[in-house]
């Protein structure tokens, strides 16, 4: 007796569409890709329990006559291609001609569909995949189309669906991705029979933003823009105040397609490296246009993911474009054109000066400040481990009361839309600026400054002999294990040598440490050592030097507490302002914070 059969049509049509539709949010977004391939320009969207009971959505596309509107439902029935050669070039969504076929399936649908200037509509009536009634009925142009009782006849299928709330969370996320996918089209949704969102059509990503996140966001999200010859990158990124712990507000788009696409996110929180905390994750919807020969969208049963011919040239060119639209933001609020408005108090009072920009070839070197530009009831405060020097004073002129003075490159007064306020707790550097109040972390941000000079003058560090050389008592052990690295210290201008059996002793240090105690360094080297073992040769090497440059800019940079004269804090920003990586000090902490004049309105009332 032979053990293999034919199953009949409707049976294996059931098993099939298994491969298409796991769950509603999949026939959501089949439906969804038909509307819009038939030009809809509004949406609604009605959902019942998550979708078990009902799925309806009403378009006012192109629509069908009443033969399309049977043969849609037909395996491998479809207008979008005629041989496998056109997949090369297809740009809409439906191709294979399976989603309806297999949703009829296994749900009860109704089908309401009108095309333009007719007086009469098409509805079909399908049961478990099959035709049970099609009337001529009266209808607008478009399509309404309703799908119930999904997997009404695959028991087995249905209580594998997740609780009410995961499914419609999966609706709610691929309804956004729609949205910000075409911000052209209105779109609606219900949920049971609650009208939960409306997004009137608008001409912008950004503006779809504002109406689909929350408030808060609005005023943290930016723009990217990068393009190459393998693609064009566009499309909007939170700032790096602005950050979620999962990933769920991250959306790509390939061609005009959603799609889920692991190497994609890992790139694009790449572009965030040092400038969010670990695990936290930005809010994104970018754009990725490629010529469609490039990437195969067939991959996937429910074209859900997609495949790139240079994958890792895409990754490149998103991670640069994050890089570079968040540094760019951020050298919005630290132009080098600020006023400084001095303060009314008679103890202050301001002078004219003639600020001369410097590098850090002199940032500290010795030179002299001249004490005549000291004001008269507060002196210029240096602090004791830190020279800022090369800001060359001109004799004192005529004071200047409640009047606005500017220093720019040009060495010009000029008006501006910034004003220095000053340092609050001896820590933070307050700017006023139209959209807030920006401050900056004086000692994250000098941190930074630094780490990037030290990074681009390696082996070229100035050094400065110790007339009396640092010992640092450690165990034999661990001199062993340091010993191999004396060469790498030197690298950054730290002369070590061992002189006993349990004792080290520098010689000589960068200038900017002349006056800094080691032993911690040491330690901490040490801790990397043991840290960073099972790295590469080269990776380990590499790791532990931008420790130790982190390290150095930690103990050279300014404290908190240091105060620091307007001179100084100008400095501080025009440097920021130059180098790369400023969002974030080498640790991570972030260099600066805008509070928003709107957070700070609705702090006080003003706003709701």
């Amino acid at each position: 007796m032979p053990k293999i059969i034919q199953l009949p049509p409707h049976e294996a049509q059931k098993i099939a569409a298994g491969e298409v539709i796991e769950r509603p949010a999949n026939i959501v977004k089949e439906l969804l890709e038909n509307a819009i391939d038939a030009q809809a320009t509004h949406v609604s969207i009605y959902i019942e329990d998550a979708g078990k009971k009902l799925i309806r959505i009403i378009d006012n596309g192109c629509g069908m006559d009443k033969h399309d509107a049977q043969l849609c439902f037909d395996r491998h029935a479809t207008s979008k291609i005629t041989q496998v050669s056109d997949l090369e070039t297809i740009n809409t969504f439906g191709f294979r001609g399976e989603a309806l076929a297999s949703i009829a399936a296994i749900s009860n649908i109704t089908l309401t569909t009108a095309q333009e200037n007719v007086l009469e509509g098409t509805q079909v009536v399908i049961n478990g995949g099959t035709i049970e009634n099609v009337n001529i009925v009266a209808a607008s142009q478009g399509t309404d189309i309703a799908i119930a009782d999904l997997f009404f006849n695959v028991p087995a299928r249905k209580k594998f669906l997740k609780s009410t709330e995961t499914e419609w969370r999966a609706i709610q996320q691929l309804f956004n991705a729609f949205c910000f996918d075409y911000p052209h089209i209105c779109f609606s949704l219900f949920n049971n029979n609650k009208h939960v969102a409306h997004y009137p059509t608008t001409d912008s990503l950004k503006n779809r933003a504002l109406q689909l996140w929350e408030s808060t966001v609005n005023h943290h999200i930016i723009d990217i823009e990068k393009k190459d010859d393998q693609c064009s990158i566009t499309g909007i990124i939170t700032d790096h105040q602005t950050y979620r712990y999962d990933k769920n507000n991250i959306y790509f788009f390939v061609n005009n397609r959603w799609v889920k696409n692991y190497q994609l996110n890992n790139a694009l929180i790449k572009g965030y490296a040092n400038v969010i905390p670990e695990g936290r994750y930005p809010l994104a919807a970018i754009h990725i246009q490629v010529p469609a020969h490039v990437v195969d969208i067939n991959i996937h049963p429910r074209k859900e993911e997609v495949k790139f011919l240079h994958p890792r040239s895409i990754e490149q060119t998103i991670q640069q474009a994050v890089k570079i639209a968040l540094e760019q933001n951020i050298s919005r609020h630290l132009k080098r054109d600020i006023t400084f408005q001095a303060p009314p108090s008679p103890q202050y009072k301001p002078i004219q000066t003639h600020f001369t920009p410097f590098n850090f070839d002199s940032l500290f070197s010795s030179a002299h400040v001249d004490k005549n530009n000291q004001h008269d009831n507060n002196p210029l405060p240096i602090h004791k481990k830190i020279d800022f020097t090369q800001i060359e004073a001109v004799p004192r002129t005529q004071a200047i009361t409640h009047q606005p003075l500017s220093i720019s490159h040009e060495h010009a007064v000029k008006e501006t839309n910034f004003r220095l306020i000053g340092q609050f707790q001896k820590t933070y550097i307050l700017i006023e600026k139209q959209e807030g109040l920006f401050l900056v972390d004086q000692h994250a941000a000098h941190e930074r400054i630094l780490y990037e000079q030290f990074a681009h003058k390696l082996h070229n560090t100035a050094t400065i002999p110790l007339l009396f050389p640092h010992i640092i008592t450690l165990s034999n052990h661990d001199i062993q294990l340091i010993e191999p690295y004396f060469v790498l210290f030197a690298t950054h201008g730290i002369m070590i040598e061992q002189c006993a059996n349990d004792q080290l002793i520098i010689q000589s240090l960068p200038v900017y440490l002349k006056n800094e105690s080691l032993e911690s360094l040491i330690q901490d080297f040490l801790i990397w050592i043991s840290e960073y073992k099972t790295l590469e040769k080269e990776d380990f090497i590499k790791t532990v030097n931008n420790k130790l440059q982190a390290q150095m800019a930690c103990k050279a940079a300014v404290k908190a507490g240091d105060e620091l004269s307007a001179e100084k804090m100008l400095q501080l920003l025009h440097d920021l302002e130059k180098t790369a990586n400023r969002m974030t000090c080498p640790h991570g902490r972030p260099t600066s914070w805008l509070i928003s004049l709107n957070d700070i309105e609705k702090k006080f009332k003003r706003k709701t």
